[in-house]
């Protein structure tokens, strides 16, 4: 290999790595099962392209190709826990609106 081949592929190399941690970051947020209580997820870290990797090598199209997949995956699964949080929120809000009383509570006798 070149020198600037080696560079190229180390650069691809650097990039794929920070996005499996990435991936495997936000697959360890989500929780297990339904009666998972998780700890309440960190803000997301965002991954930034590098600029100037030119053309992905052969050599690590295997390898990209698993990563788009379990990206997709992870992807799904923080979908269908956001519908989750949302159908249990609406339930939430409405429980919270009939403890609501339809006429004023207190009455201001003095002002």
């Amino acid at each position: 290999m070149s020198p600037r081949t080696d560079r190229t592929h180390a650069a691809w190399r650097a990039a794929l790595d920070e996005l499996e941690a990435l991936v495997a970051e936000a697959d360890a947020s989500l929780p297990a099962g339904e009666a998972d209580t998780a700890t309440p997820p960190t803000e997301p870290r965002r991954w930034t392209p590098p600029t100037g990797l030119g053309p992905l090598p052969q050599d690590l199209a295997t390898r990209a190709s698993s990563l788009a997949e379990r990206q997709r995956g992870v992807i799904g699964r923080l979908e269908a826990a956001r519908a989750a949080v949302l159908q249990h929120l609406g339930a939430v809000r409405t429980v919270e609106a009939s403890h609501e009383p339809s006429r004023p509570v207190y009455l201001d006798a003095t002002g």
